[in-house]
């Protein structure tokens, strides 16, 4: 079973043409070649297509074996984070127990907080992520993930570490690079918590310094706000927000500090 042959078979089930399956969401072309094993759907055009459809995760997920729900369940969490959507991550945390640990660490690190977990269930989740020192695509998302695990000192040095190992990072992949940002994201939201203004400025430029890609455009802007924050620059950050509510961003919105 492929991730199209299941978008076929729920479609059939919900008696729609490929049209309105996938209408607002993707073109009808792709989402053919996507039901045809000609093209891959990327997990957020798959849950904006669930979600208007009224399926629920775990329904179209419930055929999949093990090892592959985990997989996609981990890409879904990755758009989350990405996007800042705290309602998917929270309802996610109620319907799927075994989740729940993790989970609150996610959902404490985009609230810039230290997660309340006990010293043994932070060790749990720490000894599924290998070394974090290799700073791959696959650690850079567990930074992005679980920083609220970590005290300020221990960021720091994890931190430090990145900045030293930049030129070692494969930015010229696209995922590894928005692994990479949102790492940044996440300790500036942090640092900004903690009001250690030096640091911010470190972090907000070295996000600016990133390669100019579109798949970091938001966290890029989430640097400039920070900057105008810092400033009280409230036109530019009127301006900020106004461009992110036309683009459908309010989950920025949300997680963002106000001026």
């Amino acid at each position: 079973m492929t991730i199209g042959e299941q978008l076929r078979e729920i479609r059939d089930s919900l008696n729609l043409t490929q049209k309105e399956m996938c209408a607002g969401v993707v073109t009808e072309s792709f989402y053919s070649r996507v039901e045809n094993r000609k093209s891959e759907i990327n997990i957020d055009d798959l849950l904006a297509i669930l979600k208007q459809n009224h399926v629920s995760i775990r329904d179209f997920f419930g055929v999949f074996d093990q090892s592959m729900q985990r997989s996609i369940q981990y890409c879904c969490i990755q758009s989350a984070i990405n996007n800042r959507n705290l309602a998917w991550l929270k309802k996610v945390q109620t319907d799927e127990p075994g989740f729940e640990v993790e989970l609150t660490a996610i959902i404490a690190t985009l609230l810039n907080k230290k997660a309340h977990l006990s010293d043994a269930a932070r060790r749990k989740i720490k000894s599924n992520f290998g070394r974090l020192g290799q700073w791959d695509e696959t650690a850079l998302w567990n930074m992005a993930s679980f920083m609220s695990l970590y005290d300020t000192n221990e960021l720091k040095i994890l931190i430090t570490d990145i900045w030293e190992n930049r030129d070692s990072i494969n930015l010229n992949n696209s995922s590894t690079l928005v692994a990479l940002a949102n790492v940044m994201m996440n300790y500036l939201g942090r640092l900004y918590q903690e009001k250690a203004l030096g640091a911010v400025l470190e972090t907000i430029h070295f996000i600016k310094d990133l390669p100019t890609n579109p798949v970091i455009m938001f966290q890029k802007l989430v640097a400039i706000y920070y900057l105008a924050l810092i400033n009280h620059d409230q036109k530019r950050l009127n301006l900020i927000i106004q461009v992110l509510q036309k683009n459908g961003y309010d989950n920025y919105l949300v997680w963002l500090p106000k001026g």
